[in-house]
């Protein structure tokens, strides 16, 4: 097996999430952030039943142990349901670029649960990469923000927000990977997480009595084209793609290398919004991919 095939599935994480963000903060806007936490959900779910009945011949994943239900059900809980809440608050309040700067903060929590949890270590090396990564991606989010003129109304409450989410995703992502110790598919655990965070947000509309509503607000033709790529492309082939990659490399370094979403936004505010960029965003992208290498390497 290739020994870097989690840091690859680590970064194609990374992509999916990136265009994740401009669609949800650009849709959060017209439609507002927890209605499209639930609707790209309802999306997501049959694209992943289908996909799991195609490559386990069975809908749902069967005879797993019940401490593995919990864990799984419970990190989907909190990462699609509490923690995405949170995040697509973040994205509508505080940006997308700014959110994701936050975001970058999680391989500090998720090694530090890790750590206690799990015992497990990373080598010098590794924790150089890991600062070198989320150092890069700082610093070129840091530099569009200090060039960004959009008045700060929101922007305390964005930030609460973006770090809360930043906290229970890594609450999630360390579940996770507790119930991905059993080596079940990634397939299995996402669907199992989907359904978690999708039970989450059923019953938060309810209770908000938002549940006729959130459809009725996100039956336009646009919307839903744009949630159900985002759904594809995010709670179904992004989430698979990180939980197979904890499978195969340590946790910090699969949240550090998910962490560089803002790299691949480069290429699209350049060439599609033609936005000027700034000489700082250039160097901390190089440093964010030293860190990456280093995170192949070693």
């Amino acid at each position: 097996m290739n020994p870097y095939l989690g840091q690859t599935f680590a970064l194609m994480t990374a992509l999916c999430f990136a265009q994740n963000s401009l669609i949800y903060s650009h849709v959060g806007k017209q439609i507002g952030s927890s209605t499209v936490a639930h609707i790209r959900l309802w999306l997501a779910l049959p694209m992943l039943l289908l996909l799991h009945s195609l490559m386990r011949s069975t809908p749902f994943p069967l005879g797993l142990d019940p401490g593995v239900y919990i864990s799984l059900l419970l990190s989907g809980f909190i990462g699609f349901f509490i923690a995405d809440l949170f995040l697509f608050k973040g994205f509508v309040e505080f940006g997308p670029r700014e959110t994701l700067v936050v975001l970058t903060t999680s391989p500090i929590f998720s090694a530090l649960l890790s750590y206690f949890i799990f015992s497990e270590g990373l080598s010098p090396a590794q924790i150089f990469g890991i600062l070198l990564t989320v150092g890069g991606v700082i610093w070129v989010i840091s530099e569009e923000h200090r060039r960004d003129t959009r008045p700060r109304g929101h922007l305390t409450k964005g930030a609460v927000a973006a770090f809360a989410g930043t906290i229970t995703q890594s609450a999630a992502m360390v579940l996770a990977k507790g119930g991905m110790a059993a080596e079940i598919h990634p397939v299995s655990g996402n669907l199992l997480r989907l359904i978690g965070g999708f039970v989450g947000l059923v019953l938060f509309a309810l209770i908000r009595r938002r549940f006729i509503t959130d459809f009725q607000r996100s039956a336009h033709v646009k919307i839903l084209l744009l949630l159900a790529f985002a759904a594809a492309a995010g709670p179904v082939m992004g989430i698979i793609f990180t939980l197979a990659a904890m499978n195969l490399a340590p946790l910090g370094i699969v949240s550090a290398l998910s962490q560089v979403s803002p790299i691949f936004l480069l290429p699209f505010e350049r060439f599609i919004l033609k936005k000027r960029l700034g000489p700082g965003a250039f160097m901390g992208t190089l440093l964010a991919i030293a860190g990456s290498v280093m995170l192949f390497l070693v």
